[in-house]
């Protein structure tokens, strides 16, 4: 009986021991200091030409958790107006450096400029922003313990990484809902282009600013011959006499533009026949109210292919060759060709042999798949597709 009522004792006094060993492992937020190195002075107009230059370098203290522990530390960039902190950017640069001794974040201005673009209210004009360190404690993101250094702001004109952009618009409509174009660069102003449905009727080029907005458009009309731009809201109109389907162009550089129609987008290689033919593509059907070209298609299992927009004349196809039946070339003009890039599901216009292939799924063994096919080019320079297995 004694035995046992030590052995009961003991388990008490195991018990209330880890009870305090457990209240001394209770962490708490006690907070941390950010500082700003006073001998970067950063700038308040980002630029190109500095994109490369350092915009600001910080230090802090190691997070306070109340027992010693060790953190895990992020750079966070939000607006100063966005008064519950809900939506800050993180930066995930090589710039922060942690170590046992030091904790360190030189940012470029290329860098700052990427996180102030990625706020939900980014501007073009001078932002208020806030920059604070996060400290994270535990791996376990749903129950990990977080506090926050304070915050360090900084008043701060970016340039947006915005694809220039120009509404292509029908005398008498509104340029922010019309077909646009789109430069390949936020930098660039030579590379216009988009695909579109035009109505015949008069149009102008409209210019938005960096942020794509058409508050104060640049309007550009007609120069002095068929295929050139002249800038102002006197310029006459250019003349689409053919409604249909276009792909439109235009330089700034040398104010010049082209409007290519075509009639039909399609798929072509050998994923689609065996034998002769794979050159020639296999024609969508436009669905107007999605703006989009779909097509349900037999596909061989393993090989490859490319979107086509063709310019082709009568709507029969060549039926006696292997299925499925294509547009005959004799009778097309090819306008141009869509082929993959590194993100998945959207294309790049790309007519280099053997690069921008598409697979299509499974092991090529001869036999085929049947799918639906979008082809979604309403976008400009944000072309897309999707392949659903029917």
């Amino acid at each position: 009986m004694k035995n046992i009522i030590k052995i009961i004792l003991t388990l008490l006094l195991l018990v209330n021991l880890s009870c305090e060993d457990s209240n001394d492992l209770v962490v708490s937020s006690n907070g941390f200091e950010l500082r700003k190195d006073a001998s970067v002075t950063s700038p308040l107009v980002l630029t190109e030409a500095t994109a490369s230059d350092i915009f600001a370098k910080f230090e802090w203290d190691i997070a306070n958790n109340g027992p010693a522990t060790i953190s895990t530390y992020t750079l966070q960039v939000f607006d100063h107006n966005d008064v519950s902190l809900s939506n800050p950017v993180e930066y995930s640069g090589s710039g922060l450096v942690v170590s046992p001794t030091s904790r360190k974040a030189t940012i470029t201005v290329t860098e700052f400029n990427k996180l102030i673009n990625g706020l939900p209210n980014y501007k073009c004009s001078e932002m208020d922003v806030d920059i604070r360190i996060k400290s994270l404690l535990g791996g376990n993101a749903a129950n990990a313990f977080s506090q926050y250094s304070n915050p360090i702001n900084v008043k701060v004109t970016g340039y947006s990484l915005k694809l220039p952009v120009m509404a292509f618009v029908k005398t008498g409509n509104t340029a922010s809902t019309e077909p646009r174009v789109a430069a390949s660069a936020p930098s660039s102003n030579t590379d216009f282009v988009g695909y579109m449905y035009l109505e015949a009727g008069n149009y102008k080029f409209y210019q938005a600013d960096a942020c794509q907005d058409f508050t104060t458009p640049t309007v550009y009309g007609l120069g002095g011959t068929t295929g050139t731009l002249n800038s102002g809201a006197s310029a006459p109109s250019i003349s689409v006499a053919t409604a249909g389907h276009y792909l439109v162009k235009a330089n700034l550089s040398n104010n010049t533009y082209t409007l290519t129609p075509y009639t039909t987008f399609g798929i072509f290689g050998a994923a689609t026949r065996s034998g002769l033919g794979t050159g020639f593509q296999v024609p969508f059907n436009y669905d107007a109210t999605t703006k989009t070209w779909v097509l349900e298609v037999d596909l061989i299992k393993g090989k490859k292919f490319k979107f086509k927009s063709n310019l082709w004349t009568g709507t029969a196809v060549v039926a006696t060759l292997p299925n499925p039946p294509y547009a005959p070339g004799t009778a097309s003009t090819s306008v141009s060709i869509l082929g993959k890039t590194a993100t998945p599901s959207v294309l790049v216009e790309n007519s280099t042999t053997g690069q921008g292939d598409i697979s299509v799924p499974g092991t090529d063994d001869g036999s085929r798949d049947k799918y639906r096919v979008v082809l979604d080019v309403s976008n400009p320079r944000n072309y897309t597709y999707k392949m659903t297995k029917i």
